[in-house]
């Protein structure tokens, strides 16, 4: 059987979830369809569900190529019956020894949660959800493999691979591949020159190197991770977006060094006190002479002044939601790895689209999506009235 360098990779990788992110024509799903159908022939009885987006595309998906690259390969159908085993109503292939793999699409994890397997397959998992995936492993017994193409963060980066947002109940179970192109050997030298050829560098990154691309259409896509945060700051201020029962309060630490703007999360925690918040403020860093910026919450600025924190009111109007915005994108911004939060806003955080009536096309408004931009807010408290105290 030809094989690919991830084949190899994945049938020794004993974890129980194996994450597979790969550029355009990687071969993810080849090399995953071969290591099924080994472990098919390697283990009697063996049940294997092959889930995909929706039937259509199923069967020009992984059915497709799993009849092209992997059934008809001399050392599996081997194992298949002279019939050749395929159940075309139910997308089913029964091999000699009694295991299946059947290939599958659930309506949601409604219709999933019945179903019992040995290993699942979920092909372009970012086309599922969070809690579809976490149903359909729950019923598996040994191993869950997840493929995509990164195009932009969604849950599987925030669960499975991402630490602080990681569910407890998968740590240590994970194991994350990133494969492109040129690790897939069936693709001819034009096919490997095409994509060394895209000029874009984001569609370069994401469909040539398998590197996770932004969501089109970020609000604050121009801030950059760094590792730790810099020695050389000429002020630091800090902005603080409240948050209640269930929404978190976001604390983030500014620092101003010219045109740039050095971003740490320091809390992220629903209900919190403002005597939580100078504990962490001070544990944070914070002195004196140093200004904060909040949300405009009468009680709590209150509170905050009475423990002797000079908060002040975030400038807010007509026009300052987009005009806070504005400003925070004049400056060359970065957050720190440790702002898992963060990382997490300005990742998904994104104005909202609409259609363009006479093209049809999809179009970007001047509307931010109202939703998990905590961290992003009490950035723009910061810097937006920061620019006017310091302008006055």
């Amino acid at each position: 059987m030809t094989t690919g360098p991830l084949f190899h990779k994945l049938i020794h990788c004993i974890k129980r979830i194996i994450v597979c992110q790969g550029g355009g024509d990687a071969g993810k799903t080849v090399a995953i369809l071969q290591v099924l159908a080994v472990k098919a022939v390697m283990e009697p009885g063996a049940i294997i569900t092959v889930d995909g987006e929706d039937i259509p595309n199923l069967k020009v998906g992984a059915l497709r190529t799993f009849q092209r690259y992997v059934i008809n390969d001399p050392e599996i159908a081997a194992h298949l019956p002279t019939s050749g085993g395929y159940n075309k109503t139910e997308r089913v292939y029964t091999f000699k020894n009694g295991s299946i793999i059947e290939f599958v699409s659930f309506e949601d994890e409604q219709d999933a949660r019945g179903s019992e397997r040995d290993y699942l397959y979920i092909n372009e998992a970012n086309s599922r959800t969070y809690s579809y995936f976490w149903q359909l492993q729950r019923k598996t017994k040994k191993q869950v493999f997840l493929d995509y193409n990164p195009t932009s963060f969604f849950w599987c980066h925030e669960k499975l691979l991402t630490l602080g947002t990681m569910e407890k109940q998968f740590a240590g179970q994970v194991q994350l591949y990133i494969t492109d192109h040129r690790h897939n050997p069936f693709l001819s030298p034009e096919e490997h020159a095409n994509y060394e050829n895209i000029g874009d560098p984001e569609l370069f990154q994401v469909y040539s190197r398998g590197r996770t691309g932004k969501v089109k259409g970020l609000i604050f896509g121009h801030f950059k991770r760094i590792e730790t945060w810099p020695e050389q700051i000429a002020r630091i201020i800090w902005g603080i977006d409240y948050g209640y029962t269930n929404d978190p309060t976001a604390l983030v630490k500014i620092g101003i060094q010219q045109r740039k703007r050095y971003h740490h999360e320091c809390c992220y925690e629903p209900g919190i006190s403002a005597e939580r918040l100078r504990e962490i403020l001070i544990v944070n860093g914070w002195k004196e002479d140093q200004e904060i910026y909040s949300e405009a919450d009468p009680n709590m600025i209150n509170q905050m002044r009475t423990l002797g924190l000079p908060v002040y009111p975030a400038i807010k109007g007509p026009g300052s939601l987009i005009a806070s915005i504005s400003k925070v994108k004049e400056f060359e911004c970065f957050y720190t790895a440790t702002s898992v939060n963060f990382e997490k806003e300005v990742n998904t955080w994104k104005w909202m689209m609409a259609e363009d009536v006479l093209t049809g096309k999809q179009v970007m408004t001047n509307v931010p999506i109202d939703g998990n931009d905590h961290c992003c807010a009490a950035s723009r408290y910061g810097i937006y009235t920061d620019s006017f105290r310091t302008a006055a």
